[in-house]
Order: C-alpha cells, then structure tokens, then sequence
C-alpha cells in the first residue's frame, strides 16, 4: 500500500497541473455548493483556510459570509499550533507560514454556531483526509468537538481508500465540483 506522503505527492502533483479556467471554474461550482449548504446557512460564523497552491478558492467564500453579516475567521500557525483569527477584509492579510496569508488580526476567533472550511491534499469516499502532514487541523478540531466541518477539494483529489490514523479528524462532508460526500 502506497504511503500517505506518497499519495500526497501524487495527487499535489494533480492537483498543481489544474489550468487557471479550470481553477476558476471548478473553485465557483464547490463555492455554489458550500453557500447554499445548510452547514453554511445555518452557521453565525465560518473559520474558513486562504487558498494557497491551487487549493480550491475560498476568496468568495469569505465574501459571502460577510454580505450574510457572519463573522469570519482565517488561520494562524504559531509553532505547532493553529487558531483562527476574525478578519473583516482581505486587506487584514499578510504572508505567514510558508507564505500563505495569514490574519494580522490578534482578534481570536471563539464563537459557539461555526463551520469550519478545510482544506487537505487527498481525501477518500469514506471522508477520510490527508492534510499537509502537520496535523493542525486535527487538533485544533480535537479542541472543538462542537463545530461543524467541511472540507472543500477538487474531484482528482478524491481517490477509493486512504490509510487513517485514530487521531485524524474526518470531515462531516466533502464538497467538490462533481458530488457531496456525507
């Protein structure tokens, strides 16, 4: 059985390849899927991650949020943790870890009706997830049992069985451009 850093290489791989119309168009039909998704509707605020390296974008994402007046949040990696940070506009920003933008907000997210947006490398038809290898959005859901949890991905990223640690979180769906996974 292939290793989870092979797969994640493999399907990153994939997954970098994608065109920019393709980029775009798959990023808007997930975003249409994820706005209407009572996860979404129903949620008062939405701690969502910063696309980065062909992930699938969340830039309308967080602007729906905000015309629906909810709060939103974005992560911040400090050593081995994560926290979500509230930001009001993408002009509260900055490069972080491993360049990905990160809040300069020091407004720590704490709130009580939340989904939270993830992203990860491979993930199977069972909800199972790969992530990036740091483990943070595992143990900051480990630390937030209560929060609702979708993870967003591109239908090349799905693939039949991936191997799952105990500690690994599963998301409560997987939206991509093609189906639902629940």
């Amino acid at each position: 059985m292939e290793s989870k850093k092979d797969i994640r290489k493999r399907v990153l791989t994939k997954r970098s390849n994608i065109e920019e119309k393709e980029w775009e168009e798959k990023s808007r039909r997930i975003y249409e899927k994820v706005v209407t998704h009572p996860f979404f509707l129903n949620a008062e605020e939405i701690y969502c991650y910063v696309d980065y390296k062909r992930e699938v974008s969340t830039q309308k994402i967080l602007e729906t949020a905000w015309k629906l007046k909810k709060k939103a949040a974005v992560p911040k990696i400090t050593g081995e943790d994560m926290e979500f940070f509230y930001i009001h506009n993408f002009a509260g920003l900055e490069s972080g870890y491993c360049q990905i933008l990160e809040p300069t907000s020091k407004e720590l997210a704490q709130g009580k009706n939340v989904l939270v947006v993830m992203p990860g490398a491979v993930f199977d038809r069972n909800r199972n997830r790969i992530g990036y290898g740091k483990g943070f959005y595992d143990r900051y859901l480990e630390k937030h049992p209560s929060y609702h949890t979708m993870a967003l991905a591109f239908e090349l990223q799905m693939i039949d069985s991936i191997p799952a640690d105990v500690h690994d979180i599963r998301p409560e769906v997987i939206i991509t451009e093609e189906d639902l996974y629940v």
